[in-house]
């Protein structure tokens, strides 16, 4: 198994300026690959301490990727940190500079002889290109010899093993890019020798020990594998196989695809990169159905997540917060009396939410959610994390008491709360309803 450092170069990230996403998206890509990262390194603009980092890197992986440091400033040191760390030259690359100047052309300003700084790469080191930006990267295959010329000492499993670096930009839409066009076929080509597919099953209403439980006969399989995974209040199952060619490698995962869709039922919500809010709008506009919300303690987030996803126009008809009683009152039709005898957070004023913002818009569905996010607010009646979801439609409604706990604090409440009524719409639209209370 091939192994992989990340080492993330930037003061701004040490300063906490900056979330280090890139190294996130690596390790999640190089997994999904079957390429394990077994160490994450954080770096300011030190030339020296970069250096000291890669040769660390060097000397016990395989591949070790960077991030950051290749712009036209002073502090952006990488590539020279590179090429000093192995003893390498660097060459300016007329072709790039070319390229350079022709992008800042379009854009009707003239260069800055400073980026011509980015046309720069060690000897040896083949071109990384980045189409949307002015910062290429390197793909450098280092043999043993020149590891060792360089006095980089490698661990007994390494010694015969030729390294690879791969130098990125550190924006992430770029290093994202580089990575689809160039640098995932590259290393299943030349690292792997071999084709990974993997696909990623998405689960909701199963914890992860439950879910690893549910699977055990297949967790211990090798060629696929079935691994599971914990995400912001879901699951994952990744299922991957290896094989000489992609079509191979399908034919490997697609019957475990096929069981687990099977045996998961309706916990098994998508594939991939799909998330709840983009399952729901696909069954919406697949049945030519609208939704409408009327929400309290999340504050308008499902209807946030809802209208992220692209052509939300078409399904969405009206959103509202009513976070207070006189809103619920006014907009919604919610009686003074049901509030009185009720409450806001009772199920009985979700039920009379929902149906008031389907009645107010026309909408074929309408979602409500009423509850109590905290720190404050809770009783030991209607303690934080009480939450009632309302779903109404033309043949009836639905409803679900959430009692999420206090110490996940506002936030998470609230994501989790929006996770939970987008599932309710789902299970609604897929005609699988659970056992509501």
């Amino acid at each position: 198994m091939s192994s992989a450092e990340i080492l993330a170069i930037g003061t701004e990230l040490l300063l906490g300026q900056i979330l280090d996403t890139n190294s996130q998206f690596l390790s999640e890509e190089l997994a999904g690959i079957g390429i394990d990262c077994f160490y994450h390194t954080t770096v300011g603009d030190n030339k020296t301490r970069v250096k000291e980092c890669l040769a660390k890197a060097l000397s016990r992986t395989e591949i070790v990727i960077t991030s950051g440091g290749l712009g036209p400033t002073p502090d952006d040191l990488t590539m020279e940190c590179i090429a000093e760390a192995m003893g390498a030259e660097q060459f300016l690359d007329e072709t790039i500079l070319s390229d350079l100047r022709s992008f800042f052309q379009q854009r009707g300003v003239e260069m800055p002889e400073s980026n011509a700084k980015q046309a720069y790469r060690p000897v040896g080191a083949d071109l990384l290109p980045n189409p949307n930006g002015t910062a290429p990267g390197i793909i450098w295959t280092i043999t043993p010899q020149r590891l060792q010329e360089a006095g980089i000492e490698s661990t007994p499993r390494l010694a015969s093993k030729s390294r690879f670096i791969i130098a990125f930009p550190g924006v992430p839409a770029e290093l994202k890019n580089m990575w689809s066009t160039t640098v995932c076929d590259f290393l299943q080509t030349h690292v792997l020798g071999a084709v990974i597919h993997s696909v990623e099953m998405r689960h909701f209403g199963i914890g992860e020990s439950a879910l690893a439980e549910m699977y055990a006969d297949l967790l211990a399989g090798s060629n696929p594998t079935v691994a599971p995974y914990a995400g912001h209040g879901e699951c994952r199952l990744r299922v991957t196989a290896k094989s000489s060619d992609l079509d191979s490698a399908r034919q490997l995962v697609a019957p475990i695809v096929a069981d687990i869709q099977r045996r998961s039922g309706h916990l098994c919500y998508g594939f991939n990169n799909a998330s709840l809010e983009t399952v729901v709008a696909g069954l919406l506009v697949q049945r030519s159905l609208t939704i409408s919300t009327a929400e309290s303690c999340t504050g308008g987030l499902v209807s946030k997540r809802l209208t992220d996803v692209a052509g939300s126009s078409s399904y969405t008809s009206l959103n509202i917060v009513t976070y207070s009683n006189e809103a619920k009152e006014k907009l919604l039709g919610v009686s003074e009396e049901l509030l009185l005898n009720y409450g806001a957070v009772s199920p009985e004023c979700a039920e009379s939410m929902a149906r008031g913002v389907k009645k107010l818009s026309g909408s074929s569905i309408g979602l409500s959610v009423t509850g109590i996010a905290g720190p404050a607010g809770g009783t030991k009646e209607r303690p934080v994390g009480l939450v009632y979801l309302g779903l109404a439609t033309d043949e009836g409604y639905d409803g679900k008491k959430l009692l999420l706990p206090a110490k996940l604090g506002r936030k998470e409440i609230r994501h989790r709360t929006a996770n939970e009524a987008l599932n309710l719409v789902r299970l609604h639209l897929q005609e699988r309803r659970e056992v509501l209370v």
